[in-house]
């Protein structure tokens, strides 16, 4: 077990205990904690905001000592009976690593909470906890733990700056799964698909629907658009191609830079943002934590994690948080 790791499932632990002390003294000093904004993009991007948007539950990036207090003092009246934190895979570094969660517990408002997350640990040498990012379902963590209040829009001035770092001679698992994005990028989905295999799946958590995004069940690419669970390549694809045909972008379809992966066996683990100008003007402008299962034949499996409040603001797949009639794009 790497130092990541061993900090990481202690983390997620103490984290499943309500542990506050214990998750303090995994810490370094000056460590900070990070989860995406929704429509507020600026929020949500580090250098423009380093000290993150200030909204609880989507906030940005906060100091670690300043995200710990707010979490003792609104996590027991926010959660009475606590909030269950189990993991369930981790890709392995080093220095990083990556832990996918599901976490359940019922809200104060009655709710039952059922987020699925992906955490990214950065430790430094002794093994102390410097960075936390968390992907997870924003829609149903704004939904329940925000109690769906409105966040306003922002968007990020200009496409995403630099180039995705040098992979240099990657091992073959990184290459397959860097090589999807210059596709996609392209719109060329028929190379996009053809580094995958014949029974490949795409997983997607599912908003308000919490069913349907149970890592082991069959999703629904039908549901709510992009958010459809665990669905075949083949439906994906699909999907994929009617929104291309339909006009659904003015730009040629969404540029993905990847910024950091882990390569752990066959699991590579990417962070990555995406880039795209949508029909109306409106700029789509994703973080993402991938996932990607490369087989000896090909991508088996991808998990996507990324904020799916941004998603559906922009592109009205959850009439309960889609843009109104006539708002101008952010």
């Amino acid at each position: 077990m790497t130092r990541a790791v061993r900090a990481g499932m202690d983390f997620i632990s103490a984290l499943d205990r309500g542990s506050l002390g214990g998750l303090a003294r995994l810490c370094a000093t000056g460590a900070t904690w990070w989860v995406d904004t929704g429509p507020d993009r600026r929020g949500g991007d580090p250098q423009l905001s380093p000290h993150g948007s200030g909204r609880f539950p989507l906030h940005g990036v906060m100091r670690m000592d300043d995200k710990l207090a707010l979490m003792r003092r609104l996590g027991p009246t926010a959660f009475p009976t606590g909030c269950r934190q189990i993991p369930r895979r981790v890709v392995a570094g080093d220095d990083t690593c990556v832990i996918e969660v599901e976490g359940h517990g019922v809200h104060a408002s009655g709710v039952e909470y059922a987020n699925r997350y992906g955490f990214v640990f950065d430790v430094d040498p002794t093994g102390a906890v410097v960075s936390v990012r968390e992907y997870l379902d924003t829609v149903h963590a704004q939904q329940v733990v925000g109690g769906g209040a409105p966040v306003p829009r922002s968007s990020l001035d200009h496409p995403v700056a630099g180039d995705a770092p040098d992979p240099g001679d990657p091992p073959p698992a990184v290459a397959t799964a860097l090589a999807m994005w210059p596709a996609l990028a392209r719109g060329d989905l028929d190379t996009f698909g053809g580094l995958f295999t014949g029974d490949a799946t795409w997983w997607t958590d599912t908003g308000r629907d919490r069913r349907l995004g149970r890592p082991h069940r069959r999703g629904d690419i039908h549901a709510n658009g992009p958010f459809h669970g665990t669905v075949t390549l083949t439906e994906k694809l699909a999907a994929m191609r009617a929104r291309l045909a339909a006009g659904g972008y003015r730009s040629a379809a969404v540029t993905v830079t990847p910024r950091r992966w882990i390569a752990d066996d066959t699991l590579v683990a990417v962070e990555a943002v995406g880039d795209a100008v949508l029909a109306d003007g409106a700029r789509y402008q994703n973080r993402y934590l991938w996932i990607v299962d490369v087989r000896a034949d090909g991508i088996g499996e991808v998990r996507e994690y990324c904020d799916t409040l941004h998603i559906a603001d922009l592109m009205g797949f959850d009439a309960e948080v889609g843009r109104r009639t006539g708002e101008e794009p952010g």
